[in-house]
């Protein structure tokens, strides 16, 4: 039985390094699970307890705790600064043109490329004209005009 504890070791650290390569947390499972069997190989259980507690022990533990340990390890979904641009406002400081590819905007104390965005009614917009940021693609900046309400 002193084999099959040591091909159970082998079994649980393949497992083991399999995990570190490919970091899916699941082949950890099965190193647990293989360091049962190798346990249960030790107290002169038979092969088919070996494999019984390999499997269970494995698809156990995964199908307990993989769940609430995958919630907790994901990277919570945070918004980027280029995500944080859309609706923003800003001001233009080189002419925006499609058609002659120019164009830049200001928003706060970053200077992004700009182009107008597609159905927007005009098709250039001037230095000095305020805008809102509607997509980002690439480091474009898609913008429409703003449209100020006159103060009554």
């Amino acid at each position: 039985m002193e084999s099959y504890v040591i091909l159970w070791i082998a079994v649980a650290a393949g497992f083991i390094i399999l995990e570190v390569v490919t970091m899916a947390f699941v082949a950890m499972y099965f190193a647990v699970g293989a360091g049962a069997a190798a346990l249960v190989a030790g107290l002169d259980g038979g092969l088919t307890w070996q494999l019984l507690a390999f499997a269970a022990t494995g698809v156990v533990l995964m199908l307990l705790t993989r769940p609430l340990l995958k919630g907790k390890l994901e990277s919570p979904n945070i918004a980027t600064n280029v995500d944080r641009m859309t609706g923003k406002g800003g001001i233009v400081t080189i002419a925006i043109d499609n058609d002659a590819n120019t164009g830049q905007i200001r928003v706060g104390t970053e200077y992004w490329t700009a182009r107008v965005a597609e159905g927007a009614p005009e098709q250039v917009i001037p230095v000095d004209a305020r805008v809102t940021v509607q997509t980002v693609e690439g480091v474009t900046a898609r913008v429409l005009p703003r449209v100020e309400t006159p103060i009554a």
